[in-house]
């Protein structure tokens, strides 16, 4: 990012940090929804589950795989985290 792109983005976040009266809150609300309905989302590679048990499902499909160091333990801790979250529709 160049600066005139981090100075606007700092006098955003100064804007909504502001909340004097009720017509800036009314801004900020504003803002913040669009924001919301703009940003990305990016689609599931998995089917989406109809109940818990199978978000239950893929979390013990992950397991299953066998780790032998620490640091693919980690990586298999993240790839469950990062498959629910996928799973139920969540940013990761």
């Amino acid at each position: 990012m160049d600066d005139n792109q981090n100075i606007l983005i700092n006098a955003i976040a100064q804007l909504l940090n502001a909340e004097a009266n009720e017509q800036t809150q009314e801004y900020k609300n504003l803002i913040l929804k669009r924001i919301a309905e703009e940003s990305e989302v990016k689609p599931t590679r998995i089917p989406a589950p109809l109940n818990i048990t199978e978000v239950g499902g893929y979390y013990n499909l992950i397991e299953q795989i066998q780790a032998n160091s620490d640091t693919l333990e980690e990586k298999k801790l993240e790839m469950q985290l990062a498959m629910i979250a996928s799973a139920l529709g969540l940013p990761v």
